[in-house]
């Protein structure tokens, strides 16, 4: 497995010997690179980041598997994916897949929980040439709570952190208060979100987001069907809320796809969107889950 460093910068792309994976002489010739975003509290090099590349050469030996890391060393790579400012990791990850000339002419992408959503939104802002992309528990339609929770202590929590999601200090540094999406105080979001708000057209409609999202071949979905970190659920089919009832906007009502904000109405229109299912809680994947993909790849 290779791995994508962003440390430092403005250098060119670096491979860590001790993380990339012996890999078969038969190389897979008629399959693209493989590019992967581990979501939030993982690390580019984690057990479950190993473990995903070997059960991807199980089935496609060969195949060249690349991990984005946002630091050199896993545990400050783990932390970057809790504090930081999203669109400026993002950015700096287009700068380096730009600059792997193994990827130039197109590859596939796999995003986990929050990295499918910066893998999507890597694709509008940067036009990268992602031919295929698997996105899991993805909040592409924002979280509108926190992951749910049962003792006193952190539902106090929760409250608390909830009551400043939208302050600048939590904005400009927690990466998943800027995602977070409070339908139900939808003015604020508008006013405050540092991120989501922009990636997803709904502020001001950038065209070339959507073009570039268009260039897709295949937009596969999947959501967790016992999913209680993700909130919505939905959330990774880009399905909304009723303020009014509480219940879920089907995604072909809801108004990113009426206005066809960031290119999904048409994607959808041509059949080049997937939705699929996994019975298991968030990013509760097992080799059954990822021998579903492989086709895509």
């Amino acid at each position: 497995m290779h791995v994508l460093s962003l440390v430092p910068v403005n250098l060119a792309l670096q491979l860590f010997k001790g993380a990339k994976y012996d890999q078969s002489t038969n190389l897979a010739e008629t399959h693209l690179p493989v590019v992967v975003w581990h979501g939030m509290g993982d690390s580019y090099n984690s057990e479950s980041m190993h473990w995903v590349n070997e059960t991807l050469n199980s089935y496609i030996p060969g195949l060249d598997v690349y991990s984005i890391a946002l630091k050199e060393d896993g545990r400050g790579d783990q932390e970057a994916s809790i504090v930081g400012d999203a669109m400026t990791q993002i950015l700096q990850v287009c700068e380096q897949l730009h600059q792997e000339s193994a990827l130039n002419e197109g590859f596939n992408a796999i995003g986990f929980s929050q990295g499918g959503l910066f893998l999507r939104s890597a694709m509008e802002l940067c036009g990268l040439p992602i031919n295929n992309l698997i996105t899991y528990g993805s909040p592409h339609n924002g979280v509108v709570d926190l992951p749910e929770c049962d003792s006193w202590l952190c539902k106090q929590r929760n409250a608390f952190l909830k009551k400043h999601i939208y302050d600048d200090k939590i904005q400009d540094s927690i990466i998943q208060a800027q995602y977070f999406r409070d339908v139900y105080n939808y003015d604020e979001y508008m006013e405050k979100s540092a991120f989501l708000k922009y990636v997803n057209n709904e502020l001001v409609v950038n065209r070339t987001y959507s073009e570039n999202l268009q260039r897709l071949n295949k937009l596969v979905l999947v959501k967790f069907d016992r999913d209680k970190t993700l909130v919505p659920k939905e959330s990774a089919w880009f399905y909304d809320i009723d303020t009014v009832t509480g219940d879920s906007i089907p995604f072909t009502q809801t108004e990113n796809f009426e206005y066809d904000l960031i290119g999904i109405r048409k994607l959808y229109g041509e059949g080049r969107i997937d939705f699929k299912e996994v019975d298991g809680q968030h990013m509760e994947i097992n080799e059954k889950d990822l021998k579903e993909i492989i086709g895509y790849l």
